[in-house]
């Protein structure tokens, strides 16, 4: 579908029709003039009426190439069916000492590691990958990034502490999308977003920001967040259980919950969710045509003036120059 992304600008195009009245007027003073001071008995009156459509048709190509400003200034473009995989995405996996249980084989946070290299295998070559870890506080080990081998050498490395910073972790992911350039200009929609956040965790966060603030600033980005609860823990009974609150973040963000109990499971989420993470529609801008065409328009407007001016030069014997009575004897 053909749209404008700033349709604003095409308010600017009622200055055409004033440029056409100034052109109308311009030549019909020109053309008083003429007969004002011309003798007809001596030279023609004017051009003759070859000469006459050919400038007025060089003018109008001339308006129509100064309307080509405004419409380049409202950027044109086509809405597309053609999707791409293109922005970033961050990975945030809980190093807190409870990702040591081993109910998911060999333990919780091996698990998440093995998906976690799963979705590098099957991510798009063009979108960048972040990771970013987190327990009594959040750390991004790897900013978004093309080099896998960077992100897999620092799951390499993963150590665990105490604490469940789940609400930094948001926080550093966001921060993250943004040094990447990925939230600017921000989305319509969270599904439309080039920034998704991909959280594995055991537990709902107990230290740092609280899950409503990180929610909060989800939403004013419209970054959705995937969370996915390892395992089955209750949580404490002060608090509501896990995977309550991280079915909040990801509902209330755009994004999808999972809660997986096998390592087979986990795999098969991030397997679904690796193709649709990045799928995001595309919009095939025409801004650079409309100079392109007011180029032509004023090309032309150019050569069909040069052709205005040109007369036939009278030659041979009895020849009469445009405008003067034969030379008699």
């Amino acid at each position: 579908m053909f749209t404008f992304i700033n349709p604003m600008w095409l308010w600017a195009l009622l200055v055409v029709p004033v440029l056409v009245v100034i052109a109308v007027s311009w030549e019909r003073d020109r053309s008083k003039v003429g007969q004002a001071f011309a003798d007809p008995s001596v030279m023609a009156i004017g051009s003759d009426r070859r000469a006459r459509t050919l400038r007025r048709t060089a003018l109008a190509l001339a308006i129509l190439a100064a309307a080509m400003g405004p419409i380049a200034l409202a950027r044109p473009a086509v809405d597309t069916t053609e999707q791409k995989h293109q922005g970033a995405v961050i990975l945030e996996i809980d190093t807190s000492k409870s990702m040591q249980k081993t109910d998911l084989q060999p333990n919780r946070l091996d698990a998440a590691k093995v998906a976690a290299n799963q979705f590098l295998d099957s991510a798009p070559d063009e979108v960048l990958v972040g990771l970013v870890t987190f327990s009594d506080r959040a750390v991004v080990q790897v900013a978004p990034t093309l080099d896998r081998i960077a992100v897999r050498n620092a799951l390499d490395r993963l150590q665990v502490k105490e604490g469940t910073a789940l609400g930094d972790a948001v926080a550093a992911g966001l921060g993250s999308l943004s040094g990447a350039g990925v939230l600017n200009p921000l989305p319509a929609s969270p599904a439309q977003s080039a920034g998704r956040i991909m959280i594995l965790t055991d537990g709902a966060g107990n230290v740092g920001l609280s899950t409503d603030d990180a929610i909060a600033r989800a939403q004013a980005v419209k970054v959705p967040l995937y969370t996915v609860m390892l395992g089955n823990d209750a949580g404490r009974p002060d608090r509501p259980p896990p995977p309550q609150v991280l079915a909040g973040m990801a509902t209330q963000t755009g994004g999808v919950f999972a809660q997986t109990t096998s390592t087979a499971d986990l795999t098969k989420i991030f397997e679904d969710l690796g193709g649709a993470l990045t799928v995001v529609p595309t919009v095939r801008e025409l801004t650079v045509l409309a100079p392109l065409i007011a180029l032509i328009l004023l090309a032309s407007a150019g050569v069909l003036m040069a052709f205005s001016r040109r007369r036939p030069i009278a030659t041979g014997p009895g020849a009469v120059m445009p405008g003067l009575p034969p030379l008699e004897g």
